[in-house]
């Protein structure tokens, strides 16, 4: 992830957007005849308004002026937005095929294994999942007037369950209970579910059906589930060393760290991204299981490791325009964050 970091900013405005402007924007953001265009046709609108004001125009035709200007303006920006959304085809493509890779050696690398309580996967599913968005999303709508697409888009990336289990993850869940592993993975992919079907909803309110274009890797994921795969030690290699720093920086190619830095979606994801997830895993647990609370606090650890699952579910949704910049840069941090303070919380399960 950082790899995938250091390569994005270096890559993206805040760097070789600097240095070479033109050259990152042919690359990476697109739309630039478009741009010049737009920047042309503003620099002649206002030179005919300064032309106007000098022969004496009077104030109700200067502002006749400035609304058709404005207009005008609105129309060509619109142009240019297209382009761009067009230009971006590719990086969005190449996102999609890694992300879908990325879930495949997730698939590979946790075989599930044992039998799980169906009402019981599915009640630490939902409340891991609908916890953390209902939260991120309330406080979003509520605190940050942001639009219901983008609020629920945050919410779904934070619902996210784990992409795949550590080796101390399966371990402390076999300790708290036999079969702890298979039900916490398989609670993982509740939640994936759930958190896909909110990812849908609010991509659909920008593109309709082509929505299930721009999410292609989550309706496939539970395909994946169900297909048998062969273990194939290449690809997660692959998906290691290349497909996680790469998506990391398709997403940070196109954001600048320092514009798109908001401090309080920053501290609200830090907060909630790890354990409001595992409150709601703890809640579903207590809800059917009848466990006491330092069995159910241990067995919930693992759908807390979800920093991989943000990052996929963040890239495809800012890939297609639906979560704005500064909820993206908030949602990578919390990935980093999740990543790094693993080994934290695996002191705490051991000590418990």
């Amino acid at each position: 992830m950082v790899a995938g970091v250091i390569g994005g900013i270096l890559l993206g405005p805040a760097v070789l957007g600097a240095v070479a402007p033109e050259y990152w924007e042919g690359i990476f953001q697109g739309g630039t005849t478009q741009r010049q265009q737009y920047d042309k046709f503003v620099r002649t609108q206002n030179a005919d308004l300064l032309a106007a004001k000098q022969l004496g125009a009077s104030e109700a035709i200067l502002l006749q002026m400035q609304a058709d200007n404005h207009y005008e303006q609105s129309l060509k920006h619109a142009l240019w937005e297209e382009a761009k959304w067009k230009d971006q085809r590719t990086l969005r493509d190449y996102a999609i095929v890694l992300i879908a890779l990325i879930f495949l050696s997730g698939s590979i690398r946790n075989r599930v294994r044992g039998t799980a309580p169906p009402l019981m996967t599915l009640s630490v599913g939902v409340w891991a999942a609908l916890v953390p968005c209902g939260i991120i999303a309330l406080i979003a709508l509520w605190c940050w007037d942001s639009e219901v697409s983008s609020a629920l888009a945050l919410g779904a990336c934070i619902a996210t369950g784990p992409w795949t289990l550590a080796r101390w993850e399966q371990r402390v869940a076999e300790m708290s209970e036999q079969g702890g592993s298979s039900l916490m993975i398989r609670c993982g992919r509740v939640a994936w579910v759930i958190a896909s079907a909110i990812a849908l909803y609010a991509t659909w309110q920008f593109h309709g059906a082509m929505s299930l274009v721009w999410l292609l890797p989550l309706l496939l994921l539970p395909v994946i589930w169900i297909v048998p795969l062969r273990n194939w030690r290449w690809l997660t290699a692959f998906v290691d060393y290349a497909a996680i720093p790469s998506v990391m920086a398709t997403a940070l190619v196109l954001l600048n760290p320092i514009e798109s830095l908001s401090l309080w979606p920053i501290v609200v994801v830090l907060l909630f991204c790890a354990d409001a997830r595992w409150l709601g895993g703890i809640i579903g647990l207590k809800l059917l299981g009848g466990r006491n609370s330092d069995n159910s606090m241990r067995l919930s650890i693992p759908l807390v490791d979800a920093g991989v699952s943000q990052l996929c579910m963040a890239t495809l949704l800012f890939g297609a325009g639906v979560l704005p910049a500064p909820f993206t840069l908030a949602v990578i941090i919390g990935a980093i964050f999740l990543d790094h303070t693993a080994t934290i919380r695996m002191k705490f399960a051991k000590a418990h």
